[in-house]
């Protein structure tokens, strides 16, 4: 049995999920983009969590600014 995209939604399954970011997208896939690969959600809309475009798990620190004297 085929199904076609637009009938998706009506069947009584777990949708996929991508599996960077976990988010529904039923239609995610990695597409090929001047030489690298990326995780997009249908075709279209790149991945929050795609690594190709800087993404890190970790936090980085944030910078600390101190703040300049006013010369009287």
């Amino acid at each position: 049995m085929s199904t076609f995209p637009s009938c998706y939604g009506l069947l009584d399954v777990v949708p996929p999920t991508c599996p960077g970011c976990r988010a529904h997208a039923p239609f995610w896939r990695w597409v090929r983009i001047d030489g690298l690969r990326v995780l997009t959600h249908d075709g279209d809309l790149i991945c929050t969590k795609d690594r190709t475009f800087g993404y890190t798990p970790v936090p980085a620190p944030l910078a600390v600014v101190e703040p300049l004297g006013v010369a009287a």
